[in-house]
């Protein structure tokens, strides 16, 4: 990319060599040098212009040597290097300048000093100005470049990204940070625009940072470097009920974060996972977490010598109601009662679905038999109570089954197997009962 100096880079630097052309003029032309033809200030008249021209081809070369380590993409350290090559070589030619001149003329001397002293100034100007505008000349178009790319890229970006700038403490220490950027889409976000947050403080426009530990995070990320990763789910005034992956990175004293809205992604996820493990209808535990649970009951019960309950609960004449009044009655019907299960149980305790109409229910670590057969005549009373769906009022019974490990069997099968066994002994014998399964069955 090729780049030129602008006006006021031009105009400064013809200044600062204006000024070097003055100190030589200014000595030259005064008239104790017209009158003063033999002394050693003629060697100083006679070979100042040579040595000016020298110090004036130091800038050229200094130039040159700019363009070429700019192509070398090493400019910065040749450069500065370069500076002092040439503040060497223009105070060398003073110095040669003066030891030339012997003590003839107080005037003289107080002249030369004065020279010294003027083209110190010079060196310094010359040294602020053309060395700040080389470097903009040289480095100023990769820093726009890298500017301009990060800015189309931040703009056009998918996700929301924000720049965060560090808001130290009296003792230099980071408290908390300020909008420094945020993209388009962090726009959309927060419903806020960008000319609004920008300066705000972090924690005063969105305190849900300060409460969900996420500023607390950034913070980390500054004293240490570290980034960080995590999903957080917000539902205040600015954004609702909204899932979002973070990741925030150390920029100076701040942080730049990308945020992504996974919302969707996530309950497609977790919709996933719940039919794997939950019955879609009854929103009950299915066959499979059933045996997960039963399994680990189990394995509680075999280390801490304990017992385990497994009731069979089949809805008596559930088919005639589904076939008479239909399977959406039928459903309702199913969830009516899955509810009044899990409502009279444990929260340690599982209540499942089978399919069909056969209901599950895992009791671990039971204080004494006669507890659980007293819970299962309740399940009992509170299937036989009316049920209204819609137009229809229905009054269902229901027969339990009911087998204990390890009495019944050592393994969730097995158990299974003998409460259903149990189960249909109630459902031989009148059904709306309890039953529990002894060794004499089998």
């Amino acid at each position: 990319m090729k780049s030129t100096l602008t006006a006021s880079q031009i105009v400064r630097t013809i200044l600062s060599f204006a000024l070097f052309a003055l100190i030589a003029v200014f000595t030259l032309a005064h008239p104790l040098a017209l009158h003063l033809p033999g002394s050693g200030y003629a060697f100083l008249r006679g070979n100042f212009g040579l040595k000016l021209a020298t110090a004036f081809l130091c800038i050229a070369a200094l130039i040159l040597l700019g363009r070429i380590t700019y192509s070398l993409r090493d400019f910065s350290p040749l450069l500065y290097a370069s500076y002092v090559l040439f503040a060497f070589i223009v105070f060398f030619v003073l110095e040669r300048l003066t030891c030339d001149v012997g003590p003839s003329s107080h005037w003289i001397t107080y002249r030369i000093q004065w020279i010294q002293i003027l083209s110190a100034i010079s060196v310094a100007i010359i040294a602020a100005t053309v060395s700040p505008n080389l470097q903009r000349r040289f480095e100023g178009p990769h820093a726009r470049l890298e500017h301009d790319k990060f800015l189309a890229a931040a703009e056009s970006s998918l996700d929301d990204f924000y720049i965060f700038s560090g808001i130290p403490d009296s003792s230099g220490n980071i408290v908390d940070f300020r909008f420094a950027y945020l993209n388009p889409n962090a726009e959309r976000r927060l419903h806020t625009s960008r000319e609004t947050l920008i300066g705000k403080v972090l924690s005063e426009v969105r305190p849900f940072a300060v409460s969900s530990g996420i500023l607390e995070r950034y913070l980390e990320v500054v004293r240490t470097g570290v980034p960080f990763t995590t999903e957080v789910f917000i539902d205040d005034e600015m954004i609702k009920a909204t899932w979002i992956h973070v990741q925030a990175v150390k920029l100076g004293d701040g942080v730049a974060v990308t945020s992504r809205d996974f919302t969707e992604r996530k309950r497609i996820t977790d919709r996933v996972n719940f039919l794997a493990h939950y019955d879609p209808l009854t929103e009950l535990a299915n066959r499979t977490l059933l045996q997960y649970r039963l399994d680990a009951a189990i394995v509680q019960a075999q280390r801490e010598n304990q017992k385990v309950a497994v009731f069979m609960i089949d809805i008596d004449h559930f088919k005639q109601i589904n076939d008479s009044l239909g399977h959406s009655v039928g459903d309702l019907l199913l969830q009516a009662v899955g509810k009044r299960l899990l409502s009279s149980v444990r929260e340690t305790d599982t209540v499942a679905r089978m399919g069909g109409d056969e209901f599950v229910i895992v009791i671990p670590n039971f204080k004494s038999l006669s507890d659980v057969e007293r819970f299962g005549m309740q399940m009992v009373k509170a299937v036989d109570q009316s049920i209204s769906i819609g137009d229809h009022e229905l009054n269902v019974t229901a027969s339990i089954g009911l087998s204990i490990y390890p009495d019944a069997g050592l393994e969730a099968e097995q158990l299974l197997k003998n409460a259903d066994a149990a189960m249909y002994v109630v459902k031989d014998t009148g059904r709306n009962g309890l039953h529990l399964f002894s060794q004499t069955m089998s």
